[in-house]
């Protein structure tokens, strides 16, 4: 018995490179084709994931049947999951840059920032192609879309350019996202931002934006600081106040910054009536609230208040409450805008080209108050944003 458990050793031994070979020397080449139909078509999402993935990783191989599908089904039928994992891959092949510059430069295409973060991850190890990385990033910098323009920023910065950290930028999901973005890969920012965006609690009509972005700030913080975390071994703050507390001690102590302690940022102390979210890749996106005597809030972040005249607002109240909007206008897949208010009770979304003409004539008469305030860029915004989604 011994000598035959020795022979199947050394016979293992033996085979177990060739095993190892066999795939490569007869396994069958991938249907790319087929596997771009799954990663783009199956009903299930672990499979369209695990496609995306497989498309994502063979590289220039794959390319053309990306291209094909596009070209057959239309650039936008194209899955964030199957964009995001191409941009997150590591290969720097040329047929895989030319598709992500073609993404990147379409200012219609839904998922363009993917395309722009996939071609600054590779600023890096791109060779040549690295000129012409930077230049398209530098002319994305102030892209009306926050994303867009913030991971233009992100090839700059890692491309060397320091100064793209200093670019003006109102947004503060922006302010906090790149950053981020730098610190996950291993290029310590101003941490300011970061520290800041752990603090915000602002909401917009009930979107937790400012929760959302401090989970994955705390998230990204927490990597970096490893056993310098104040709770590297577990547990949780006591409330957000301690937990700023000990993260801006313990990010000054390992970056060398001196970072100041932020307060909690809330929402602003008023009743709002409504609201109105446009989300947009190509002309950015729009945030407008207001009360019922005419005070109106620009931006996610409520910063820029307005005031329209009392008489000019009831008028465009008036107009408002006629409107009957049913909750679904069309089948969102990016491009989207919400109304919502409670008289009457309304809270619609609609996806491009689907917005019914009353509302969208209500959202005009809603920009020309604002422009009547002397916030024409604001008015201007507003309607640039208006035309896709306007009923055709």
């Amino acid at each position: 018995m011994r000598v035959n458990a020795l022979h199947v050793l050394l016979v293992l031994a033996v085979a177990s490179p060739l095993l190892a070979l066999l795939p490569l020397i007869q396994g069958p080449v991938d249907d790319w084709p087929k596997e771009v139909e799954r990663a783009c078509a199956s009903p299930r999402y672990g499979l369209r994931l695990a496609a995306a993935r497989k498309v994502a990783n063979g590289g220039s191989a794959a390319v053309p049947a990306v291209v094909a599908w596009a070209d057959k089904n239309g650039r936008n039928a194209l899955p964030q999951t199957l964009v995001d994992a191409i941009a997150d891959a590591a290969t720097t092949e040329a047929p895989v840059l030319d598709l992500l510059t073609m993404w990147a430069a379409d200012r219609d295409f839904y998922w363009r920032a993917s395309a722009l973060r996939g071609l600054a991850l590779r600023v890096r190890t791109a060779g040549y192609r690295r000129v012409a990385i930077l230049k398209l990033c530098k002319a994305h910098a102030d892209d009306p879309a926050w994303l867009a323009r913030t991971h233009a920023r992100f090839g700059l910065a890692l491309g060397g350019d320091d100064g793209a950290m200093a670019l003006p930028e109102s947004d503060p999901r922006a302010r906090a996202r790149l950053p981020l973005l730098l610190l996950q890969q291993g290029k310590l920012p101003p941490l300011q931002p970061l520290l800041d965006a752990l603090g915000d609690e602002r909401t917009f009509q009930e979107t937790p934006w400012g929760q959302q972005a401090a989970i994955e700030t705390h998230k990204t913080l927490k990597a970096w600081l490893g056993d310098d975390h104040p709770l590297a071994k577990g547990g949780a703050f006591a409330d957000t106040a301690q937990a700023l507390a000990a993260m801006q001690a313990a990010c000054s102590k390992k970056s060398g910054q001196a970072l100041t302690l932020p307060q909690v940022a809330r929402d602003r102390d008023v009743t709002l009536a409504g609201g109105v979210e446009l989300l947009s890749c190509k002309n950015g996106d729009q945030f407008v609230q207001w009360t019922d005597d005419g005070r109106v809030f620009l931006g996610v972040d409520a910063a820029r208040e307005l005031t329209v005249p009392a008489a000019a607002w009831a008028e465009v109240s008036k107009d408002r409450t006629a409107l009957r909007l049913p909750n679904a206008m069309g089948a969102v897949v990016c491009d989207s805008i919400r109304l919502r208010w409670a008289a009457p009770q309304t809270h619609g979304k609609a996806a491009p080209a689907s917005l019914p003409a009353d509302a969208t004539n209500w959202l005009k008469r809603l920009a020309q108050a604002i422009e009547d305030t002397g916030d024409a860029k604001a008015a201007a915004d507003l309607r640039a944003g208006l035309e896709q989604f306007a009923s055709r």
